[in-house]
Parts: C-alpha cells; structure tokens; sequence
C-alpha cells in the first residue's frame, strides 16, 4: 500500500497534523496504524512529541465454494468452501458415481469452465482462476451412453433404427 498525503510534517507544539489516508494496492485492505489506530484517514490532533507511525496492509481473502450435482461427489480430500488469498487459484476434485461422468464444471470466478461428452471421464479436477472476490464452482454429472450399430450383411436390410445410442443400462429398440 502507500499513504495519501503529506507522509512528513512539522506541526507546532499543542498543533494538528493534516489528514493522511492509507491507500491498499490492489487485493489488499488497510489494517491498522503501528500505534494500534485504525483511523482512516487519520489526523494527529493536539501534538506534543515527535510521531512515526506505519500503515499495515493485509491480503483480500476470499470463500470459494465447490457444489457437486446428482450423480457425483465433491472428493473428501478437496475441502469447500476454502477461503483464498487474492490473486490465488484453487482446485476442486469431482468424482462420477458409478457409470456416470462428469458433464460439466462452471463457475463463477471467471473461469472457462469444462465441457465433457465422453464416458470417460470419471474424475476431473478443476481449477480456478486467479480470485478476486468470493465465487463458486458446479459440477454435473451425465449417465453413460452407449452406441448401438447394426449393419445388414450382403443380401439383407434391416428393419428399425440402425444407430441408436442408449443409456448405461437401457435397452435399444
């Protein structure tokens, strides 16, 4: 951070300073003085001795929070909601229940997102990016699919849906 206004002053005995204002650089807040003040803008009144202080600063922290759809799970060694330093990214684990997949992961941290057509992705972890305020992450989850081909050999056809996708379990037609 820095400070706003005039940072060196003589005042006369019994004097007021002028107003300094503590001014945190992106992605951080101003604490408190090293006299334990937190005035802001602070004005030194009445002055009677000699004063050094310093303006303390701190990193914006913010909550983040994974959510998990019907079909799958937020993995157990992947905390949410997690609080994160600002400018800071973190990973969110998903895990498909059994013949499912994960479809999809938005959020709302500004990130691309992940989209899945295939079975096989049981298990993807997500990551955010750069925080800057508090936001959250989803993910789907699809059931597996399956392609059924049927293909007439030479001198026959076939009668009904010669492609036909199903879902992990159900029959085809």
């Amino acid at each position: 951070g820095s400070i706003s206004g005039s940072t060196h002053q003589t005042v006369n005995y019994g004097a007021s300073g002028t107003a300094v204002t503590p001014v945190p650089s992106t992605g951080y807040h101003f604490v408190q003085w090293s006299d334990g003040s937190t005035a802001n803008p602070r004005t030194d009144t009445n002055v009677t001795a000699n004063i050094t202080v310093t303006a303390s600063f701190a990193i914006n922290t913010y909550q983040v929070t994974a959510t998990a759809g019907s079909n799958g799970s937020l993995d157990g060694t992947t905390p949410s909601p997690v609080t994160v330093n600002y400018g800071a990214t973190t990973a969110f684990k998903f895990n498909a229940s059994a013949n499912y997949h994960v479809a999809t992961v938005t959020d709302t941290c500004g990130g691309s997102g992940y989209s899945n057509t295939s079975n096989s992705v049981s298990t993807y972890t997500y990551t955010t990016p750069a925080i800057t305020g508090a936001c959250g992450v989803t993910a789907t989850f699809a059931i597996n699919t399956f392609t059924l081909t049927y293909t007439a050999g030479p001198n026959g056809s076939i009668s009904g849906s010669t492609h036909q996708t199903v879902n992990y379990g159900a029959s085809g037609t």
